[in-house]
């Protein structure tokens, strides 16, 4: 039988709160869930365990406490670089 799988909306749905709330307790890594690309998906099963204990999965609680992957810093530019002009617009 194939799993179900729920989105942030879906879940957000299920659970009677708003989608903030499934994001607030995924960065707390309270709830039980895992990502595909840029996106949060959740095991139905996952979740009825996790309502029914309060705990998440070893493995998943593993992933969530993980710190959340952060943007690149931007590289800085060598000291006296100065910042490349841009073309001037024409009419």
């Amino acid at each position: 039988m194939a799993k179900r799988i729920l989105t942030v909306s879906e879940l957000a749905d299920h659970l009677s709160v708003h989608r903030i709330t499934i994001y607030r307790l995924l960065k707390s890594g309270s709830i039980p869930g895992f990502k595909i690309g840029r996106v949060w998906r959740f095991e139905f099963d996952q979740i009825s365990t996790w309502m029914t204990t309060g705990i998440p999965p070893l493995e998943i609680q593993a992933a969530a406490s993980a710190e959340v992957t952060k943007p690149r810093p931007r590289e800085k530019r060598p000291e006296g670089a100065m910042k490349p002009k841009k073309p001037p617009r024409g009419n």
